[in-house]
């Protein structure tokens, strides 16, 4: 791979470590650009750390990849990030957060664009709703530094157009879904519509995303589709094998936009003796929406995640209905650890099922189809075994390593298409 001088830049994480890495690897990462990271002999981290309780600490002694050399690693608004991350813990109206959040986005941006221009760098990689401000900076000062975008999430407005059909299909739930992501209705979306616009490539990570960027009016060739991975080595097939009640799990955030009332709604309609379900993570919803009282529905909350792969060894059938989601990285976990996967047709990991196969995908909202697939699966031990084995295939063909291929290639076609088309 030519030696590209390519910058990754994200002041928070998500799966930048992972992209960093992997443009590392082919000797192409530049610098890699953050806010809180704990550099070893960092001073920041390392004052904190005689402050903070246990668990605050894991999660800073986690802020750092040893695939990235501390050389390549620069730390803009740190203090700024780390007030960021305190406001997430607390903020549980999430106004001073997202006020918050902008400021330091806007900030960081400019330094990392300043930063890019000095060095005369080839490529500058943002994520989605942080870049706005980088990317006006650079198409600017220097529109020979290619703007990229990685979007891990569908855009924003086009998630509000899903949810706003969703209260109209769904009025018993819409305020609800309303609360649970009021920044698209109490907040402009103009910045992250503006970022869309001067982006000059998008990295998406579904099919899904990839409409998304086209729904706000940019053509799709400007998108390339790379799915995330899987470490297949953590998990392992499930313990049960045959006979008895079918075993489905939800894991993630339990909220309507996950399409967690749909959920529940088909289960309300299928014989407890014969599924029983699962759901794991933080509750959100109301207690007189969660259907506690029914024989076959088992709450666990949220669980660290060596307990969350024991759940995926004692479950047959992973399901995730959410309404619009980018990916939906714990489905991957899932078909990893064996389980065939329900999900909706709204949600990234639909690309990865083929019906009947490794699993199924139902529309989006509809909690008679997804009722319908439950039974199926209820009704049809004999054909277990083929679909796990199924999926448990998928999911060691979506590796880390494979995504890492995929970035490799993906960006050189880029830096190319840039240069061809001057």
């Amino acid at each position: 791979m030519d030696k590209f001088r390519i910058i990754v830049a994200h002041p928070g994480q998500q799966h930048s470590y992972r992209l960093a890495s992997a443009l590392n690897r082919y000797g192409c990462l530049f610098s890699y650009i953050t806010t809180v990271y704990n550099k070893k002999n960092g001073f920041v981290v390392k004052v904190l750390s005689l402050f903070i309780g246990k668990d605050n600490k894991k999660r800073l002694e986690k802020r750092r990849c040893d695939k990235i050399d501390d050389k390549q690693l620069i730390q803009y608004n740190s203090l700024s990030g780390l007030i960021l991350l305190l406001l997430n813990r607390v903020d549980y109206s999430r106004k001073i957060y997202y006020w918050w959040n902008k400021k330091v986005a806007d900030s960081f941006g400019r330094k990392v664009a300043e930063y890019a221009v000095k060095t005369n760098a080839d490529a500058v990689i943002m994520y989605d709703t942080n870049a706005k401000s980088c990317f006006e900076y650079l198409k600017e000062a220097n529109p020979k530094i290619l703007r990229i975008m990685d979007m891990s999430a569908a855009n924003r407005s086009f998630v509000k157009h899903i949810y706003e059909e969703d209260m109209i299909r769904n009025p018993h739930w819409a305020e609800i879904l309303r609360h649970e992501k009021r920044f698209l209705w109490d907040y402009s979306l103009e910045d992250y519509d503006e970022e869309i616009k001067i982006a000059d490539f998008f990295l998406a990570a579904s099919n899904v995303v990839k409409h998304s960027i086209e729904y706000s009016g940019r053509s799709g060739s400007d998108v390339w589709v790379v799915p995330y991975g899987v470490d297949s080595r953590t998990y392992s097939p499930p313990m049960k094998e045959t006979g008895g009640a079918v075993r489905f799990l939800f894991v993630g955030a339990v909220r309507q936009m996950k399409g967690i009332s749909y959920l529940l709604e088909a289960f309300e309609k299928v014989n407890p003796k014969t599924a029983q379900l699962e759901i794991v993570g933080d509750c959100l919803i109301p207690e007189r929406l969660q259907h506690k009282d029914a024989s076959n529905i088992k709450y666990f909350g949220y669980l660290l995640p060596e307990k969350v792969i024991e759940r995926y060894k004692n479950a047959d059938v992973f399901v995730f209905p959410s309404l619009c989601d980018g990916f939906g990285l714990a489905a991957l976990e899932a078909m990893a650890s064996g389980l065939p996967v329900i999900c909706s047709d709204n949600s990234g990991v639909a690309d990865l099922i083929q019906d009947g196969v490794n699993g199924f995908v139902v529309k989006t909202g509809d909690s008679e189809m997804l009722k319908d697939r439950i039974v199926w699966f209820t009704e049809h031990w004999d054909r277990m075994k083929e679909m796990k084995h199924a999926a448990l295939e998928t999911g060691r063909n979506y590796s880390w390593e494979k995504y890492e291929e995929n970035i490799k290639r993906t960006i050189i076609e880029m830096i190319q298409r840039k240069y061809r088309n001057g």
